[in-house]
């Protein structure tokens, strides 16, 4: 190698080499790929306690989004905990693999938390604010749907804000927020935009629907270590939704689909 050319390295930074042999560490780079060349690393200061993968088919990697503070080096093992996270997440979606998935969650924060408090920073406080409410989309009104399926299902005993996910695609959830303006828990369920295609039928909807309040009525319990989100009581309580098995149906044949139609107009990543 001629004098003064330069040699990526990407787990330290850039180095030049010399004609005497040595090199100079000329500025310092985050680290950019897990252990095994298999993980692309990014980072971004807006995530807090959340991180986000993608898998790159055509070159068999995997892009991870990590928050920003995991960039120094004592966090190396939590990357490499990602790493191993973004690799289950894409398998097939067995029981099996789905577990593992959400053990090494719970390791990453765990150990997140850890490191934080050993080098004397406040442990990271989940995402609880309040996003922006908006429960007309562009084909369906969720406050009709949420309307139908409490009174229909739950007698209308429900307490819930319904609104479409601020993110391109994604899953369906409901979580626990604070009001701002009463300082009240509240329920949020925050349903995946690709629900609200034309090609969705209703009973799509509300299957969705109905399933994310099960979980305010059903929430998940801690059985031998482990926790259950969906348990034999919720499977059972899911099946007395009328159109359970179109809703299934089209939720695996149809949503991918238009999840994906999402994130190429959006350039996703």
């Amino acid at each position: 190698m001629s004098e003064g050319a330069f040699q990526t390295d990407l787990f330290g930074g850039i180095k030049r080499f010399f004609s005497g042999g040595e090199s100079e560490k000329v500025e310092e780079a985050p680290p950019q790929i897990s252990g095994d060349g298999t993980v692309l690393f990014r980072y971004a200061d807006r995530l807090k306690k959340s991180i986000r993968c993608r898998k790159k088919n055509f070159e068999n990697l995997y892009e991870l989004e990590l928050p920003g503070y995991m960039k120094t080096e004592e966090f190396y093992p939590v990357r490499e905990l990602a790493a191993e996270w973004a690799r289950v997440t894409f398998k097939r979606k067995t029981a099996s693999n789905k577990q593992k998935s959400r053990d090494l969650l719970a390791r990453i924060w765990k150990a997140t938390d850890q490191i934080l408090t050993d080098i004397g920073q406040k442990p990271v406080i989940g995402n609880t604010r309040f996003p922006p409410i908006r429960p007309v989309g562009n084909v369906h009104d969720l406050n009709k749907v949420f309307a139908a399926i409490n009174e229909t299902y739950f007698q209308g005993e429900l307490q819930a804000r319904i609104t479409w996910s601020n993110r391109v695609g994604g899953l369906s959830f409901h979580s626990k927020r604070t009001d701002p303006l009463t300082g009240e828990e509240v329920n949020l369920i925050s349903i995946s935009r690709g629900y609200d295609f034309e090609n969705c039928p209703l009973y799509a909807v509300f299957g969705v629907v109905y399933h994310e309040c099960l979980h305010i009525v059903i929430p998940p319990v801690m059985e031998n270590g482990r926790r259950i989100v969906h348990g034999k009581n919720f499977r059972q309580r899911e099946r007395r939704y009328i159109y359970y098995e179109q809703w299934i149906k089209w939720h695996k044949e149809v949503l991918p689909k238009n999840i994906r139609m999402m994130r190429r107009a959006k350039n996703f990543w």
